[in-house]
């Protein structure tokens, strides 16, 4: 069954979308945990498993990595100082970056730079003999857009892409564009590049900031599609309230640009894992009573 986001009948549909439907459906593997702590504790797991598991076999490990979900890192470097896991062979890619208004990086200093929020929650973390090796943490770079796809060339491919879905379904910063715009195969093509946040993204990373959206960069460098393709697996993570309709609209909205996280589905090794609280939806009586019809029908 396909909804879509065009007609607003078919809008209301993602309201009446069941857990026994999104744990059932045919086209991405959901897979369910207890709450969002339990969301941290599964990815630092997954890196500290496919890492040990590399390590073992004496190659390199290779993960593309978001900040958002956030709350994984420190768990991680925990398990690995714990266990002496080495991280001296992995690199690191991470997805994206703010931009100031000359589109040059935003200062690590600043308290939205994602390379400042890596040193601090995992880089400097690790034991010393346990590092991540320098070279081999790589941000895109609005100063060499190809780095990012050449890196991940010479590598032969990247293991896991780990990552997070925004509420107007951007993955990393590869915000909505409208269909009429770009076809489905130009967005799955479109790679490291410079753009615009979305007001909805500026919006809802205010909130951590009083609201203060005039506090949020407009402007930002990610990865494109193209690369978070190039990974052998995308294992995605869903862990607040509001991201019960994202779930819904991954699975269950047409393939489009409109709604970039209806994209992992296409790939042939892509699951994601949600908390309760998004399987189920909110808890609040406002939407109990949607679903039973009370102001919508």
């Amino acid at each position: 069954m396909e909804y879509s986001l065009v007609k607003e009948a078919n809008e209301v549909n993602f309201f009446k979308i069941s857990e026994d439907e999104i744990l059932n459906n045919k086209k991405i593997k959901v897979y369910r945990v207890g709450s969002k702590i339990d969301i941290y504790n599964e990815i630092a797991k997954a890196m500290a498993n496919k890492l040990k598991e590399n390590n073992r076999k004496e190659i390199s490990t290779s993960f593309i990595l978001p900040v958002g979900p956030r709350g994984q890192y420190k768990r991680f470097a925990r398990i690995c100082n714990t266990e002496k896991i080495s991280c001296r062979n992995l690199i690191t890619i991470n997805m994206d970056e703010y931009l100031d208004d000359s589109d040059n990086l935003i200062p690590e200093k600043h308290s939205l730079s994602f390379r400042g929020f890596m040193k601090e929650n995992l880089f400097h973390l690790l034991d010393d003999n346990l590092k991540i090796r320098p070279e081999n943490i790589f941000f895109p770079d609005p100063n060499g857009t190809s780095q990012i796809e050449k890196v991940i060339d010479e590598i032969g491919g990247v293991d896991i892409c780990f990552g997070g879905v925004g509420i107007n379904g951007h993955i990393a910063f590869n915000e909505p564009v409208d269909e009429k715009l770009i076809s489905v195969n130009e967005f799955r093509k479109l790679k490291t590049r410079m753009l615009s946040v979305s007001g909805d993204t500026i919006i809802m990373n205010s909130l951590k900031y009083g609201g203060h959206t005039e506090l949020i960069p407009r402007r930002c460098i990610t990865i494109g599609m193209a690369e978070i393709f190039m990974a052998r697996e995308l294992k995605f993570y869903l862990e607040y309230d509001w991201q019960s309709a994202v779930l819904r609209k991954a699975i269950f909205e047409r393939l489009t640009p409109s709604f970039p996280a209806t994209f992992p589905r296409e790939h042939k090794n892509s699951t994601i894992t949600v908390s309760e609280n998004v399987l189920r939806g909110s808890n609040t009586k406002w939407y109990k009573d949607v679903i039973k019809n009370r102001f919508i029908k």
